[in-house]
């Protein structure tokens, strides 16, 4: 059985703190799952099944996403950080670490004596990137409007649909240099407005509405408030606030009710 190091202090960081319950067992998974020079084989199926919650790339958010590089060519993901955590730098001559750079060199990830994390050199070039990006970021979205139109009608989209469809997918992150149809490892228009009509996502968009209403606190979890006795209460997920509140099994309310 493998064993590997876990950073004992990670509970204490802000950006594990933040992430929600799912996501923290997402995380941990990856790190568990990863083989020992930190690459995973995306097997989203056996997440779920794992996790027991819908687990896609595309719902990670961010702070995780940024934590993992995807290997072209393998449905695998690289996650350069473990390598830092279990060896620290690699050495070429020590035993422990061949069989890592063996595996590293496979996938065309070794860089030789320097560290597998991203180099300063390099993270000053993706800040260029990130520059050029903001600046014709409304040019990206007009062209993305533009391709969707062409497919609005072949799609059976009317024009509330279609707006809806492409504010959803041209919503920047935190940054504001990538679109989110941008952030997907794939991206089909005419086969996704084709799901978004078959699986009604059109409705699917006003709950995530009602969803964002509700803050969370810096643990990840959410507040509410029972709507009949005013009770504050702390829902861990979607799940648990479509069921309602635990003291009356009534609605929950995303603030507090002043009447009750």
């Amino acid at each position: 059985m493998a064993k590997r190091f876990i950073d004992t202090k990670i509970w204490d960081k802000a950006w594990f703190r933040k992430l929600s319950t799912k996501n923290k067992l997402v995380w941990i998974y990856l790190l568990g799952k990863c083989d020992h020079a930190g690459i995973w084989d995306a097997d989203w199926e056996l997440a779920e099944f794992i996790i027991g919650e819908t687990v896609t790339y595309e719902e990670l958010p961010d702070i995780i996403k940024d934590k993992m590089q995807y290997i072209e060519g393998e449905d695998q993901y690289f996650i350069p950080s473990f390598i830092d955590f279990q060896y620290g730098e690699l050495k070429e001559h020590s035993k422990p670490h061949m069989s890592v750079i063996k595996r590293l060199v496979e996938k065309k990830l070794y860089k030789g004596s320097q560290r597998v994390t991203v180099t300063l050199k390099d993270k000053d070039k993706d800040k260029v990137k990130v520059k050029d990006k903001k600046k014709d970021k409304h040019e990206r979205e007009k062209d993305f409007m533009k391709k969707c139109k062409a497919l609005q009608e072949k799609n059976g989209f009317d024009n509330v649909m279609l707006m809806k469809f492409v504010n959803y997918w041209t919503e920047s992150n935190e940054g504001g240099s990538l679109l989110k149809f941008e952030m997907q490892k794939t991206f089909d228009i005419n086969r996704r407005m084709t799901r978004w009509k078959n699986n009604n996502f059109d409705n699917a968009v006003k709950k995530e509405s009602f969803l964002s209403k509700f803050q969370k606190t810096p643990t990840g979890v959410y507040k509410a408030w029972c709507t009949k006795c005013g009770d504050r209460q702390f829902p861990n997920n979607e799940y648990q606030i479509k069921q309602g509140s635990s003291c009356c099994a009534v609605d929950y309310s995303p603030e507090k009710l002043v009447n009750v």
